[in-house]
């Protein structure tokens, strides 16, 4: 057993040899290489970029926040324009109703104005008709009525007439 104890002993020196030697080389190659300062750049590059990404993560959520805020104020904003909206169009079409009202009275006015001139033409024109007629009429009964003595009784008496008025004065040839 003994000799086992030893084998086993001269391994594990043989082993803490060979461990020490590779730690040795390990630490003389990362000197040599400057490998601790490429790992301390390393390291400082993933703080930085944990640092970083921390900010950008706390400025993305203040602007989520903002953004929040805002669409709330979006809605009571486009609620507002709709009430102003739905405001202008009633103004919009009171104003409208009120200037076809308008129209509407002056047209009625224009229509009655013309058709009250269109009447009095048609009187006017119906009583120069008329008028025309009757005198027409009244010529063909006079000339039916009147025979040459008759007439001639009428211009006698109208001479007379006018001497008469001559004699008082009122009348000169």
């Amino acid at each position: 057993m003994m000799e086992n104890v030893s084998l086993y002993q001269k391994i594990l020196e043989s082993n803490l040899i060979n461990f020490i030697i590779m730690v040795s080389i390990l630490v003389l190659i990362f000197k040599k290489a400057k490998l601790g300062n490429f790992i301390d750049k390393m390291a400082d590059d993933i703080r930085n970029s944990v640092m970083t990404s921390s900010e950008a993560a706390k400025k993305a959520l203040n602007e989520y926040k903002e953004a929040k805020k805002s669409t709330k104020k979006l809605q009571a904003e486009k609620d507002e324009i709709i009430a102003r909206a739905k405001t202008s169009a009633l103004n919009i079409q009171d104003s409208a109703r009120e200037k076809l009202q308008i129209e509407q009275k002056n047209m009625d006015n224009k229509c009655v104005s013309e058709i009250q001139n269109v009447i009095e033409k048609a009187k006017s024109s119906a009583v120069v008709e008329i008028l025309d007629a009757v005198s027409e009429l009244a010529e063909d009964e006079v000339k039916k009525r009147l025979d040459d003595t008759v007439q001639r009784r009428l211009i006698q008496k109208s001479i007379n007439e006018l001497d008469k008025l001559e004699n008082l004065g009122e009348i000169k040839f």
